[in-house]
């Protein structure tokens, strides 16, 4: 293969990269390395900025490692003269391939077993109130847990077009469900913020209308279990969270989508505006209590991210409000600004659009 056409072999080089990388990367996110720093930061109660930079070290040396097998296996099939035995290493690494595919796609439920996320089973006291208990996707053995336990029924907050995998995670719980009598309640919602306002005013009714108790779960049991526990506590609900769903602190990123963030004191952090994924992260999970806009109004660019926020805080009943600040600011308003701060409840998030705008710049060196 010495002669290959080098375009034929790049193509090879990206085959096996995704070949080796795309099993190596499911073993290390979900069974490996990751699983085992999760474990033992939980055990440890490692602080979440240290387990973060540790997180991205594996990644690092992930994906390091699975380049460097990539590119011995190709240069070995290059020098091999063995046409069967190269046929044969292609076709095995093109199944291993396949199978890790499927199970990422199809068997989900393996992976979650694997990734220790099925946290322990903490017994609830059933009584005449509503009562939610939070968790990641429950397996057979949970599901015939939660009903002999006495459980009313599980709430799905898993999305039918969250593909390839959550589909096939709710047909097998529906089947499951009816295989031991428990009732399914299905109140998707999509892992991101847009369009999600609907669920949550089923979950307003069910709320008002409904007693029991309740497992709740999303995928993973992190963040759309956070937003939905911090919209359904507004209405007085009794939750109860499994050991291992965790609340995202804003320290876990330190850069944002759109720039850095700022702590101006202890409890007050001033960001650009977030992205759909970090309103789903940090804004709406519960952390913070406030969110203040200071985009100004006036600016034509500014109305679609003015409305677009004021519905999905409306929508989480967040505490929202809009102080629109100019780039001609001066201290007079940094003054006001303090005034809303101190009068309403922390941890606040402040936000022009981005953090190198004149507002945030004069902010940062004024607070």
């Amino acid at each position: 293969m010495k002669n290959q056409n080098p375009i034929k072999s790049i193509i090879l080089f990206l085959y096996l990269w995704l070949c080796i990388g795309f099993p190596l990367g499911l073993w290390v996110l979900l069974a490996g390395p990751s699983k085992w720093l999760a474990e033992y930061a939980h055990s440890t109660n490692m602080e979440l900025s240290k387990e973060n930079i540790l997180g991205k070290l594996i990644i690092i040396v992930y994906i390091i490692v699975a380049f460097l097998l990539t590119l011995l296996f190709h240069r070995f099939l290059k020098r091999s003269k063995n046409k069967t035995l190269k046929w044969f290493l292609l076709g095995t690494a093109t199944l291993i391939l396949i199978t890790s595919f499927y199970i990422f796609s199809f068997n989900p439920q393996w992976l979650i077993s694997y990734s220790g996320r099925n946290s322990t089973k903490n017994k609830v006291d059933k009584n005449q109130h509503l009562e939610f208990v939070y968790g990641s996707y429950p397996d057979e053995e949970r599901i015939k847990w939660l009903k002999e336990e006495g459980y009313d029924g599980i709430i799905s907050l898993l999305h039918k077009k969250v593909i390839p995998a959550e589909p096939a995670l709710m047909n097998e719980e529906n089947k499951l469900a009816k295989k031991y009598g428990i009732k399914i309640i299905n109140l998707p919602m999509m892992p991101w913020v847009s369009e999600n306002g609907k669920t949550l005013q089923s979950a307003k009714k069910f709320i008002q209308n409904e007693k029991g108790l309740y497992y709740v779960h999303c995928y993973l049991g992190r963040d759309r279990i956070n937003i939905f526990k911090s919209a359904v506590k507004k209405f007085g609900v009794i939750t109860k969270l499994e050991k291992n769903t965790t609340i995202r602190k804003i320290e876990e990123l330190p850069t944002w989508t759109r720039g850095d963030y700022f702590k101006l004191e202890e409890g007050v952090y001033l960001t650009p505006y977030p992205t759909d994924d970090e309103f789903m992260m940090f804004v709406l999970n519960g952390y913070f209590k406030t969110v203040v806009s200071l985009l100004d109004n006036n600016v034509t660019d500014n109305q679609q991210w003015i409305v677009k926020e004021k519905k999905i805080l409306s929508d989480y009943s967040m505490n929202y409000i809009h102080f629109p600040l100019s780039s001609s600011l001066n201290k007079k308003d940094l003054v006001a600004l303090k005034k809303v701060i101190n009068s309403n409840e922390k941890p606040i998030l402040l936000h022009s659009f981005l953090t190198k705008d004149a507002v945030s710049k004069f902010i940062i060196s004024n607070y």
